[in-house]
């Protein structure tokens, strides 16, 4: 294979995946209140822990301007909390609050429901094999993207 059929193989693939994962977690989103984009601060912040608005970003792929006005949002909801670092002062701590937890189990609850079941019918091995190479997928395009 080419790199244009590569490409071309890519993005149709990328498209399809885009709009399966639209149809999977946007209804439930909208009926939360919240974008993807989101949902997955809250999901991150839960999962790892508090984070700088900077780690934030780059751990859910938001660029640091935008990433503010995500935060903003969930903060007028109560569902983060921004605070200074009390190391070094210029740096913003975000922290996911017990509300913005209670939402994120009820979301993470509503998928589990809807599409658990087609999750736990595929072997581990298969999960596993799709993870893997997303994230050689991710790689190749982030070494694109340097270039």
């Amino acid at each position: 294979m080419n790199a244009g059929e590569f490409r071309n193989e890519l993005l149709a693939a990328s498209m399809a995946i885009k709009d399966a994962l639209d149809g999977y977690f946007v209804p439930a989103c909208r009926r939360y209140g919240l974008t993807i984009q989101q949902f997955h601060v809250l999901a991150v912040l839960e999962g790892d822990g508090p984070q700088s608005v900077g780690e934030l970003s780059g751990r859910v792929g938001v660029l640091r301007g935008n990433i503010t006005a995500v935060c903003k949002k969930l903060e007028q909801r109560e569902l983060i909390v921004r605070s200074r670092s009390p190391e070094d002062e210029r740096v913003v701590v975000v922290t996911i609050s017990g509300r913005g937890r209670e939402v994120l189990n009820g979301l993470t609850g509503e998928l589990e429901s809807c599409c658990g079941e087609a999750f736990r019918q595929q072997p581990p091995e298969d999960m596993e094999d799709i993870l893997k190479g997303l994230k050689k997928l991710c790689a190749l395009v982030q070494k694109l993207r340097k270039e």
